[in-house]
């Protein structure tokens, strides 16, 4: 069957009519518009076997969603077609599978319960161990094809950032990297752009960036009443951070702290913005480039969860990015493998490198200074240029916005709460200047001179209209102002810098007091935060017998780094388990709801049973862990609730205080006619865990989804 179906294509975008074949093989394919030619390439292609189908009350769209979690939404021209297309599903269905598919709509009860100590059993090192790491090879690695460009988005919790460079470009020179400066308007730190967006009354793209922050600022002096009715979204990434119950139907509020919009919503409209400019930037350099032709790298935080990385990944596909495209990049790895590049290049050019700090069996920190986190890991060189971890990652909320909240505390001492806030209401413009001044002073300001800020006029006329002294009676001697311009002695910036400088070089410092980092040699400053000498200064004097790199312009080498990430087959090979990751094993009999999950009714208390005990290395691409998991006759699927606890020993039951359930795994299969077990693999691909489960009596395989995002 094939014809013309509308795509959900993105959050702005919309639905947009495509051309579908759905072939007996179960394949899906996409083209622009119908093909010409007999075998011609599709634009997208899914496989529907033992795929969701659900119907909207509309009588039109529907959505596909396949075993291996992928979805497709779509729109039909009316319902009788919608009805073919979903009828032919379930046909081709029961053509794959002609004798464990049930074809009656009777869905049986549960077969002979399994033993009690079978629910599930660990599997034994055995001959079918190369079969499992082949099978894992074989279905669960995101397919290689050959991109022509790799890009990547550095999306931060104050700036964000876009670069990329052409295949050829990266085997010739793998720094050839074009970093986008053209995003709007230029800011003067940086080639990156303020994480800012604004969107209309009816929640429609408006602007991103300084154009963002331009624009909203215009509309509160020239038409406040539509500025009130806009979203203005300002730093709001921390907000997955703090979440520790991060659920995908999170919202986050607007400036105005009365409108609110999904947070999914909000972060894919930013990454849209930014992949839309960079792609168009892009084909100016090839013009045939088409989107698919791309390889998209999105950073996020090495200490952050799975579930924020899960959200991270939902954004991008709701943005256009299509997972088979997108692959994650913990910040703190890519700005690694940009540094040894960078030093790599030193010595080519015969400059002088510190190259024996990334030589085979290096070890070293990489401390991400950013705006929101700092991002610690620690990592080992291996003898093919890649990069293990050696220590799980962590860190905490001592970005460099830490030091802007409490300049802006220190601001209103000086001046009075009422008065910023008049001139922040009714000055917008120069509101964003003294924004921009301040964040252009925490970077630069050393221990040895005093702090300079320039004043608006405004904000001069409010304060006189207050205090005629200019400066509250506290801060005389210690802030005066001249010529429109704050000056404010060392001191009292030294202060404010204090507590975060303190509590990253005391992290710092207790991160290198464990035995696995015992023969770190190098401490490794990247980030913008990292731009800030007097930061850099207190981290060289305290960790003065350790080699200190903080490479130039320090904000885009996660960036760059990404984009080297992107080119690479396998760029990390390994990690360390952050928690102790375990399943329940069940107590008694599981009950299907009518939404699909399941309802469990235990008979006694739910044991932890551990899969990856905490600390132990997760090698990329390979097998983590296996086990056995028993299937009852017409089960329509196995699902298993996924528990972590972060405690040096791991818990006894999933009830204890220090245990949570972090997500799931879901394998779609078809209704077997009799009991039966699956052996599941479970592998990690880079960022994500990934899922394969073999049926014992037929040999057939499924994918399976883990997921951290409810």
């Amino acid at each position: 069957m094939e014809g013309i179906l509308k795509r959900k294509i993105s959050f702005f975008t919309g639905y947009q009519d495509k051309w579908f074949v759905l072939a007996d093989d179960g394949n899906i394919k996409q083209f622009d518009r119908q093909p010409t030619v007999r075998n011609q390439k599709p634009k997208w292609t899914m496989n529907i076997i033992l795929a969701d189908v659900t119907t909207n009350e509309d009588g039109l769209r529907f959505v596909v969603t396949a075993s291996n979690g992928r979805t497709l939404k779509l729109k039909a021209p009316n319902k009788e077609e919608r009805e073919k297309w979903t009828k032919l599903f379930k046909i081709i269905n029961e053509k794959h599978f002609p004798l464990i598919y049930s074809k009656n709509e009777d869905k049986g009860g549960f077969g002979p319960t399994a033993q009690e100590q079978g629910n599930v059993v660990q599997s034994e090192v055995s001959s079918d161990e190369k079969r499992s790491q082949e099978l894992f090879e074989n279905m669960s690695l995101k397919p290689k094809r050959n991109y022509t460009m790799v890009a990547a988005i550095d999306f931060g919790s104050a700036y964000s950032g876009t670069a990329f460079s052409s295949k050829s470009d990266f085997t010739r020179n793998p720094l050839h990297i074009y970093v986008m400066e053209g995003i709007g308007k230029i800011n003067s730190m940086s080639t990156k752009i303020p994480t800012v967006l604004l969107l209309n009354p009816d929640k429609k793209f408006e602007a991103f960036g300084n154009e963002a922050e331009e624009k909203y600022a215009n509309f509160a002096i020239h038409d406040p009443q539509y500025a009130n009715q806009c979203y203005y979204f300002t730093r709001f990434k921390m907000q997955i951070y703090n979440n520790r119950d991060l659920k995908k139907s999170l919202t986050i509020k607007d400036i105005s702290g009365k409108k609110e919009m999904k947070a999914v919503d909000v972060f894919a409209a930013c990454i849209e913005y930014l992949k839309n400019a960079t792609f168009t930037r892009a084909k100016e350099q090839i013009p045939k480039l088409e989107e698919e032709d791309i390889h998209w790298v999105l950073t996020v935080p090495a200490i952050w969860t799975e579930a924020a990385r899960q959200f991270m990944i939902d954004a991008a596909e709701k943005s256009g990015i299509y997972e088979d495209n997108l692959t994650l990049a913990l910040e703190p790895e890519a700005a690694a493998l940009c540094c040894r590049s960078l030093e790599i290049e030193k010595k080519d050019k015969g400059q002088s490198p510190q190259l024996g700090s990334f030589s085979p069996g290096s070890r070293f920190l990489v401390v991400d200074l950013g705006g929101g986190t700092v991002d610690i890991t620690a990592n080992e060189v291996m003898t093919t240029g890649q990069i293990k971890e050696i220590h799980s990652a962590s860190g905490g909320p001592w970005g460099g916005n830490m030091i802007n909240t409490k300049m802006w505390n220190l601001l209103r001492e000086i001046f009075g709460t009422k008065v910023l806030s008049t001139f922040s209401l009714n000055n917008r413009d120069d509101y964003l200047d003294l924004v921009r001044d301040i964040e252009r002073q925490k970077r630069s300001f050393n221990s040895d001179s005093k702090c300079t800020i320039e004043l608006p006029s405004s904000l001069t006329i409010e304060v006189k209209k207050s205090n005629p002294d200019m400066v509250a009676e506290k801060y005389k001697g210690k802030a005066e102002i001249k010529k429109n311009k704050l000056q404010i002695i060392p001191e009292v910036l030294k202060s404010i810098f204090k507590e975060g400088i303190d509590k990253i070089i005391g992290y710092v410092q207790k991160l290198l007091n464990e035995p696995e980092t015992s023969k770190v040699k190098s401490i490794l400053l990247v980030g913008g935060y990292a731009s800030c000498g007097l930061l850099v200064h207190a981290i060289k004097e305290h960790f003065n017998h350790l080699t200190v790199i903080c490479p130039l312009q320090p904000d885009v080498i996660v960036l760059k780094g990404a984009v080297i990430m992107g080119h690479m087959e396998t760029p990390i090979v390994g990690r360390m388990a952050k928690y102790h990751y375990g399943i329940a094993l069940a107590g008694g009999e599981q009950k299907s709801n009518f939404d699909g999950s399941h309802t469990s009714f235990p008979t006694s208390p739910q044991e932890f049973y551990t899969i990856i005990p905490k600390g132990s290395p997760i090698q990329v691409n390979e097998v983590v862990t296996e086990y056995d998991f028993p299937i009852d006759v017409n089960q329509e699927e196995a699902y298993i609730q996924i528990y972590a606890s972060e405690d040096k020993q791991a818990p006894k039951l999933i009830s204890e205080e220090s245990c949570r359930k972090i997500g799931h795994i879901r394998i779609k299969l078809p209704r077997f006619r009799r009991t039966t077990k699956l052996r599941i693999v479970i592998s990690n691909d880079e960022t994500e865990f990934k899922v394969v489960a073999r049926e014992e009596h037929t040999g057939k395989c499924f994918v399976g989804v883990c997921r951290f995002l409810d």
